[in-house]
């Protein structure tokens, strides 16, 4: 079974949560050529300067060693080029597996 991670990214302004709202349709992408998909990114109406990004691993992979493997990836540098990171003040994760009969397998 799939193993899923809820990132929940927290940003320093509206603006760079605009930029990186943007970076998200590139780390699809990324992420996939890594075997990671992205089940979606979203904004949140209460918190205009959060993301929130859920994100699928193959069966049997290990989520945080392929979050470690994405960031070194040239793709994932190539995805950043321009934008400040000390502008994601924060990042939360939630490893989440799915119950037996959720759609999400």
């Amino acid at each position: 079974m799939a193993t899923y991670h809820l990132r929940r990214y927290f940003l320093a302004s509206d603006d760079a949560t605009i930029a990186y709202l943007d970076i998200w349709h590139a780390h699809v992408a990324s992420l996939a050529a890594l075997n990671i998909a992205t089940e979606g990114f979203f904004t949140v109406a209460e918190r205009p300067r959060e993301i929130v990004a859920l994100l699928r691993f193959a069966e049997g992979a290990n989520p945080e060693q392929a979050i470690c493997d994405y960031m070194a990836s040239p793709g994932f540098t190539q995805d950043m080029v321009g934008f400040d990171m000390t502008q994601i003040k924060h990042v939360e994760v939630q490893t989440l597996s799915p119950s037996v009969g959720s759609p999400l397998t």
